[in-house]
């Protein structure tokens, strides 16, 4: 599995975020991206125009927005934030509904035939209503980062 694998790091996981909307959330993860060498600068303007597209805010138990893209991709990611202040996200099911975010996961992928399989992941950890509460309220990035580990398995490749 370890060609699906996501890479991150502790500089990726980001705890205590505030941002004004949906697009600096995004672009606040993505410098992070940048800065591990993950994303060409178009990855970013790619990442916004498709979430105008197709939302990706999604109502479970904490509400969660998954931004994807393969576009600008240089390596496979993941990177996450948990934001102090709700954020609103467009609606994954209707996009004229707005979800009040609480956590961003954001990923790219050079391959993008494995996107079904990471967004199922995902989603088997978005309905634990438990985990998601204890995911929220990790304030140290460490930490969040060992939580995700163990969830997220042989699909997080973690470097320090």
């Amino acid at each position: 599995m370890e060609s699906t694998g996501l890479y991150t790091n502790q500089t990726m996981i980001l705890t205590g975020v505030r941002a004004a909307d949906a697009e600096e959330a995004i672009r606040l993860i993505c410098g992070r991206a940048m800065e591990n060498a993950c994303i060409e600068p178009e990855f970013i303007t790619a990442i916004l125009e498709r979430e105008k597209e197709f939302p990706t805010g999604l109502p479970t138990a904490v509400p969660v927005a998954i931004p994807h893209i393969h576009d600008g991709c240089l390596r496979s990611f993941f990177s996450a934030a948990v934001l102090r202040e709700p954020v609103a996200f467009c609606s994954m099911g209707d996009p004229d509904e707005t979800i009040e975010t609480r956590m961003v996961f954001l990923f790219g992928l050079t391959d993008p035939s494995y996107q079904t399989d990471v967004l199922k992941k995902f989603c088997s950890i978005f309905q634990d209503e438990e985990t998601m509460g204890r995911l929220q309220e990790t304030e140290e990035p460490e930490k969040l980062m060992q939580e995700l580990k163990g969830l997220l398995e042989e699909y997080l490749v973690t470097y320090f």
